[in-house]
This record gives structure tokens, sequence and C-alpha cells, in this order.
């Protein structure tokens, strides 16, 4: 929405080609601050909301993701800390809920784009270094 609260027109974009949202813009999963309505708010707003699973236990990922779908019918993505406690089954539980997309850092993720590819679902990797985005392309990754 611009200043005059009319919405701004699409931008065309490979991201938005990609997660088929409107603007390329992506709300990254805070801790405690990217929670489901916050992630609903941005996706409905035409970017992507990613929801923080750091914090949440695998139960407590299903619930919020469910409740994001509540909220939007837009594209919306969970994130994986793959090296954290719980984010192995934080991620299963995004897999077994066909979430449009998967976030992933810190960790070997074939698995999850081999989950995703059985639905259409596209793999978002954080990296740091240009050998992390090398590994993150050959793993599945649809962008980084």
């Amino acid at each position: 929405f611009d200043m005059s609260g009319t919405k701004a027109a699409a931008v065309s974009t490979r991201i938005t080609s990609l997660f088929q949202c409107h603007y390329p813009i992506v709300l990254p999963g805070m801790s405690w601050i990217s929670a489901p309505e916050l992630v609903a708010a941005v996706s409905n707003a035409g970017g992507v909301g990613i929801l923080a699973t750091g914090p949440l236990n695998a139960s407590e990922t299903r619930e919020s993701i469910r409740k994001i779908r509540s909220l939007t019918d837009k594209p919306f993505g969970i994130g994986a800390t793959l090296l954290m406690p719980g984010a192995t089954e934080n991620a299963k539980v995004a897999l077994e809920e066909q979430v449009p997309i998967i976030n992933v850092s810190l960790g070997k993720a074939e698995w999850i784009a081999e989950g995703l590819s059985q639905y259409g679902g596209k793999m978002l990797a954080t990296v740091t270094n240009q050998k992390h985005a090398k590994a993150a392309l050959d793993s599945g990754a649809d962008a980084f």
C-alpha cells in the first residue's frame, strides 16, 4: 500500500514467480517475533511470511501452521535451523502439513528438498558464504 492506502502494483521477479507472491519481500523466521499472526499479515500483504520454529516443539509448530492457514490462503513458510534441537521434527511436521516454503540453514537438507518435491513446495536456504551456497544448491535449494 502506498501512503494514500492504494495497493501497489505487483512486482515481477524470480522470487515472486518462485514463491507465487506479489512482492519480493520475505519476513525471516525471527524467534518470538515471526509468530502466526505476523507471518499471515506479511503473506496477506503480498510478501512471504516465514514462521520461526526455533522456540516451538513439533506440536506447537503444527498448531502454528494451522493457525497461519486459518488467517491466510497465501504462500508462507517455516524456518528450520537444522543444527538446533527440535528442528528436524519441526521440518517433518512442515512436510506433513505441506507447507509451501521451508527456509533451511545450518545442516544437510536433501531430505527436505525431496519431501517438498512430492507436493511442489520450495526450499529457501539461508547461507553465509559461497561454499554453503554451492552446498545448498547441490542439496536441492530453489533459492538462497
